[in-house]
Formats: C-alpha cells, sequence, structure tokens
C-alpha cells in the first residue's frame, strides 16, 4: 500500500529541489504540447492547401492512364506489331499475357458439393484467389476455365539526374 503525504519537515531544501524540478517538467510538459498542437495545426492546413489539387491531379492521371489503356486495347496490331514492349521516348508500352479464371454462378453449390472448404468463404461466396491457384482439372470439376486474357500497362522512365 502506498502511503501519500505533503511535505515532511525532515529536509526542506531536498523537497524544494523535487518541487522545483516537477514545476519545470510540468512547463516543459506544457511547451511540448502547444508545440506539437500548432504543428498539428499547420501540418492540417498544409494538408488541406494541397489536397485540392493534389486530387485534381490524381483524377487526371486516372483518366489519362484509362484513355492509355483503351488506345493500347484498340490500337494494339499497329503499336505491338507482334512485340509486346514498345519503347517510346517517356516511357514504354507493355502488353501482357495472364490466365484469368471465369467463375460460373453455379460454382458455389458445386464447390459445396464437392467439400471445397477452402475457396468457400463465411459469407457464401467463393475465394477467387484460391480458385485462380486450382490446376485446370479441378476448376472444370465447378465448371470453371482458366482463359488468356491480355492485360496492358505502362512504365515511365526516370528523370536523368
Amino acid at each position: 500500500m502506498t502511503t501519500k503525504h505533503d511535505r515532511a519537515p525532515i529536509d526542506p531544501e531536498l523537497y524544494e529541489q523535487a518541487d522545483n524540478l516537477l514545476v519545470y517538467l510540468k512547463s516543459l510538459a506544457d511547451d511540448i504540447a502547444a508545440i506539437q498542437a500548432q504543428a498539428e495545426s499547420e501540418i492540417a492546413a498544409i494538408t488541406v492547401k494541397h489536397s485540392i489539387p493534389l486530387e485534381a491531379l490524381h483524377a487526371e492521371q486516372v483518366a489519362a492512364e484509362k484513355e492509355l489503356i483503351t488506345l493500347m486495347k484498340k490500337n494494339k496490331a499497329v503499336l505491338f506489331a507482334g512485340a509486346d514492349v514498345v519503347n517510346l521516348q517517356p516511357g514504354s508500352l507493355i502488353r501482357s499475357k495472364v490466365d484469368k479464371v471465369t467463375i460460373p454462378k453455379t460454382a458455389l453449390a458445386e464447390c459445396e458439393a464437392q467439400h471445397f472448404d477452402d475457396v468457400i468463404k463465411i459469407v457464401k461466396s467463393l475465394d477467387r484467389d484460391a480458385i485462380e491457384k486450382w490446376p485446370d482439372t479441378k476448376l472444370a470439376l465447378i465448371g470453371a476455365e482458366r482463359k488468356p486474357k491480355e492485360e496492358f500497362s505502362y512504365s515511365l522512365k526516370q528523370k536523368e539526374a
């Protein structure tokens, strides 16, 4: 059990020294809190100031990426002409083929019937990532199949120093 007492008359200088240190520590803590509050306020103001132009630029970037992907898809024969990578001055256009698993609506019932519990989520939906890792023979058991799908992307060159 802890006992508390106010200043004891044993060594008044010792208590005065401790009291002064506590006052100093309280002052430091108050100063730190004030500076942190000011810094947080200034950071919030800077964040707000820059968030609007950043959001606009991000929206433009998403639209430009969508436009570039559409351009590549519509003109793949001309742009790629048998190649998968086209190097241009500001960056590269990239075409790759990946397998995409199509899962029919009846696949959940098939997975339940065949006790493929590892891909059934609690909310009664399929775990697409797990199914996509299955071999084709197991996909066929639930009516799913793996088909080649073209994907388009790009990479930008880094600025030269």
